[in-house]
C-alpha cells in the first residue's frame, strides 16, 4: 500500500469519488434498501444517517488505502533507460517521502467534500433527525458541518499516524509493520462506531470533542511523519538498495569499469566518470562499510558506493536539471548530507566531516540556483 501523490488533482478526484459514493449509499439506505452481501434487503431509513456517518469515519481512518503508488521514485521508463538507477525498497506508505502540502492536504480535502455532501443527504432524507442533534441541526446550522469536518480530518490524521509507523519499521521489523496496519483497521472500526453515535449526539458536545481531538491528532500525525522520515533515511543510507539486475552484475562481473586508474587526489575513483564527463564537486562519507559519495558532474548527479581504490558502484543518479539544493543537518547523533531534487526522492549519505558536509550542501544549492560552480 503506497501513497499516490503525483498531482493534487488526484486527491481531489478521490475526495469527489468518496462523496459521490456516500451519496449513493445514503440514497439506497434512505429508500429502505440495504446494499450489503451482494443483494438488497429491507433497511430502516431512520438508521440511514447514523450508518453513513459511521462509514465516513471508517473511510477517513483508512484513507491511505485509496493511494497505491509512490511516484517519488524513478518511473519504470526511467529505470529501464538506466539500469544503474535502482528500484526503491518496497514501501507500504511511500507518502512519507512526499512534499508536506501533498500529505497534509488529504485530510482536509476529504473531510470538506464529505461534510458538504451531507447537506445533500439532508435535502431528501426520510428522517431529518431530532433538533439539537448533529443530524437534526445539519440543515439549519453550520456547527454540525464544522464538527463533522474536524472529526473526519482527525480520523484521517489517526490513520496516517499508524501508516507512518508501518513505513518506519517496514524495512527491518515487518512484524511491527503488520501489527501497525492491523491496529489501524481496528481503530478504524472503533471510529466507525463512534461516528454512528455521533449522528444523534448533541451538536455542542460533539463540536467541543472534535475541537479537542483535532489538534492532538494533527500533532500525532505530523510527529510520526517526521520521525518515520528520519528513521527510513537512516536505514536507507546504511543499507543501500540495489536492483536485482545490479546485484547479479555485481556478483558475476564485479563493479563496472569504464576507465582504469587511481582515484585522483581527494576525488572519487575515476571509473565513475564517463568519457568527457567533468567532475564538479563531491562529498564522501566513511560511515558505511563501503564508503559512499555524493557527486556532481556536468552531466548528472550521483550517489555511489566505493568498492575499491578504482571501483565504484552507482546507487542512484539524476539529471542536473532535477537538482534543487542541498542540506547538512544533525539527525539525532548522525550527520545527514542530503541532495534534494524535483520529481524524485532525495539522495542522502550519513556521516562525514561536518565542515565539508556544510560546504558541499552550500555548493550544490548555489549550483542548483545559478547553474554555476562556486569558486
Amino acid at each position: 500500500m503506497r501513497f499516490r501523490t503525483h498531482k493534487f488533482s488526484t486527491t481531489m478526484l478521490f475526495a469527489v469519488t468518496l462523496a459521490v459514493f456516500m451519496l449513493i449509499i445514503f440514497a439506497l439506505t434512505n429508500a429502505g434498501l440495504d446494499p450489503r452481501a451482494g443483494h438488497f434487503r429491507d433497511f430502516d431509513p431512520e438508521d440511514a444517517a447514523p450508518a453513513c456517518f459511521g462509514l465516513l469515519g471508517l473511510y477517513h481512518s483508512i484513507a491511505i488505502i485509496f493511494f497505491d503508488e509512490d511516484d517519488s521514485t524513478p518511473s519504470k521508463a526511467k529505470a529501464a533507460a538506466d539500469s544503474h538507477i535502482p528500484r526503491a525498497p518496497d514501501s507500504y506508505t511511500g507518502f512519507i517521502r512526499q512534499p508536506w502540502y501533498k500529505v497534509l492536504s488529504v485530510g482536509p480535502v476529504f473531510a470538506a467534500f464529505s461534510a458538504a455532501s451531507v447537506f445533500l443527504w439532508h435535502t431528501f432524507a426520510e428522517f431529518p433527525g431530532t433538533p439539537g442533534t448533529m443530524w437534526g441541526d445539519y440543515a439549519s446550522s453550520a456547527l454540525p458541518a464544522l464538527a463533522l469536518f474536524l472529526a473526519c480530518w482527525s480520523a484521517a490524521n489517526i490513520g496516517f499516524m499508524f501508516a507512518a509507523i508501518a513505513e518506519a519499521f517496514n524495512r527491518d521489523h515487518p512484524g511491527i509493520t503488520i501489527t501497525s496496519l492491523i491496529v489501524m483497521f481496528i481503530v478504524g472500526i472503533g471510529l466507525t462506531i463512534g461516528f454512528i453515535f455521533m449522528a444523534n449526539g448533541p451538536t455542542d458536545r460533539i463540536l467541543t470533542l472534535a475541537a479537542l481531538v483535532f489538534p492532538l491528532s494533527l500533532c500525532a500525525s505530523v510527529g510520526t511523519h517526521v520521525w518515520a522520515r528520519v528513521r527510513v533515511a537512516r536505514y536507507d543510507a546504511a543499507h543501500p538498495h540495489q536492483s536485482p539486475r545490479a546485484r547479479r552484475r555485481a556478483t558475476k562481473f564485479g563493479a563496472r569499469k569504464v576507465n582504469q586508474g587511481g582515484p585522483g587526489r581527494g576525488g572519487p575513483p575515476v571509473d565513475l566518470l564517463e568519457p568527457g564527463e567533468r567532475l564538479l564537486m563531491h562529498f564522501r562519507s566513511d560511515r558505511t562499510p563501503e564508503p559512499q559519495l555524493l557527486i556532481a558532474t556536468d552531466q548528472r548527479f550521483v550517489r555511489a558506493s566505493i568498492l575499491g581504490s578504482d571501483r565504484t558502484f552507482i546507487l542512484e543518479q539524476a539529471s542536473p536539471g532535477q537538482l534543487s539544493g542541498g542540506t547538512s543537518e544533525r539527525v539525532g547523533h548522525d550527520l545527514m548530507t542530503t541532495a534534494h531534487f524535483r520529481d524524485r526522492r532525495a539522495m542522502r549519505v550519513v556521516g562525514g566531516d561536518p565542515e565539508q558536509s556544510r560546504a558541499f550542501a552550500e555548493a550544490i544549492t548555489f549550483l542548483a540556483r545559478t547553474g554555476k560552480v562556486r569558486r
